[in-house]
């Protein structure tokens, strides 16, 4: 792992389209049957570059199905293992994994049970570090704290959004800056607005994002990679919601998420609707 994160610093993270989650969730609107939904819930696959498009790794996910902290009952907040492979060395052997326990998501990160959190291994199973959401989850805007080990005190670094009290969104990039303990930049993850028509319909129809993240050239590996983990996490947390847009053309009825509310971990979607008979149109 240390001649692959060694001299990096930027990478380009770009999450699989599902045709399947797009119909589950094209039926879901027309049945005005949320649930149904997360039936068609399949397991992530990231596809990671190199800022001049070479490919550097593969991530997949590995979660259960069915169970009470499954894809179907959990999503987004179900327990993972994420599978980082490296194409050019082995399709088989993983050079890292990160691993998030199920948790009560989208609500006041006030206990442990509702603190997000992951943890970082190297191929052999070895800790390299671990991310958690700290009390309150940052207040008005959304913070994680890193450390070299779960259990530490001191993180050696956070990463904030610089946004408040609103996250996600398709019109404009969400950016996370990652300080040290100091409060100097190291770093920053940014989710990336669509870049073109193509993107922005993928966007709406499903939760297949676009992600960067950079990191000081001379930063320890160990937590680089920690923080490559850390991106996942994000996605998590806020941008994997089914989709920006709901289009039910059975009742001829469209709905987009304008962004989420936050205050404390808690995330409350404000949407935008018009059509449905009526074609009244107003914001919730």
């Amino acid at each position: 792992m240390a001649n692959l994160l060694e001299t990096t610093e930027k990478l380009i993270v770009k999450q699989k389209f599902e045709p399947l989650e797009a119909m589950a969730n094209a039926a879901a609107n027309a049945l005005d049957m949320d649930a149904l939904g997360n039936l068609g819930e399949v397991a992530n696959t990231y596809a990671v570059y190199t800022n001049d498009g070479g490919d550097k790794f593969r991530v997949v996910e590995q979660s259960d199905y069915c169970g009470l902290t499954g894809r179907c009952c959990c999503n987004p907040n179900h327990e993972l293992k994420l599978h980082v492979y490296a194409p050019g060395i082995s399709d088989k052997d993983e050079v890292m994994t990160f691993d998030r326990p199920c948790k009560c998501g989208q609500c006041c990160a006030c206990c442990n049970i509702c603190q997000q959190e992951m943890t970082a291994y190297d191929g052999v199973g070895g800790q390299m570090g671990y991310i958690r959401q700290p009390f309150l989850g940052g207040g008005f805007s959304p913070k994680l704290q890193v450390m070299d080990r779960e259990g530490d005190d001191d993180p050696y670094a956070t990463i904030e959004s610089t946004a408040t009290c609103c996250i996600a969104g398709l019109c404009c990039d969400h950016t996370f800056v990652v300080k040290d303990s100091e409060g100097n930049e190291i770093g920053r993850i940014v989710k990336q607005k669509p870049s073109d028509f193509q993107q922005l319909a993928v966007e709406i129809v499903s939760d297949s994002d676009v992600f960067a993240i950079e990191f000081e050239r001379n930063l320890d590996i160990r937590r680089k990679a920690t923080l490559f983990g850390a991106l996942y996490l994000i996605d998590y947390m806020f941008f994997e919601n089914e989709g920006q847009g709901k289009i039910d053309v059975v009742n001829q009825e469209c709905a987009f998420k304008c962004c989420d509310c936050y205050c404390c971990g808690c995330v409350c979607p404000c949407n935008c609707r018009c059509g449905g008979g009526g074609g009244d149109g107003g914001d919730e």
